[in-house]
């Protein structure tokens, strides 16, 4: 089973009691699940934050590099095609 999570977060810095916010690690566990996967935004950086099952998921910091890995080629993509100039 596998839960998958976009939320939005601030454009724009934020403090917590006046001390400033380097991220934002949202979850929520929502009972017994193989993997759940949250991107949450913060100011230009994308946090991702996983739940993994390791009796099902042995190496989960094998998938998070794997992650790295297509995140980057999605990158390269965007900017070689120049979709980043795109207004959405």
């Amino acid at each position: 089973t596998l839960t998958f999570s976009n939320v939005l977060g601030p454009n724009e810095d934020i403090t917590l009691f006046h001390h400033p916010m380097s991220y934002v690690a949202a979850s929520a566990l929502v009972g017994p699940q193989a993997l759940i996967i949250h991107f949450v935004s913060y100011v230009n950086k994308l946090i991702i934050n996983l739940a993994v099952d390791t009796t099902v998921i042995p190496d989960p910091h094998l998938l998070c590099d794997d992650f790295v890995e297509s995140l980057d080629l999605i990158k390269l993509a965007i900017l070689e095609k120049g979709l980043h100039k795109m207004e959405v």
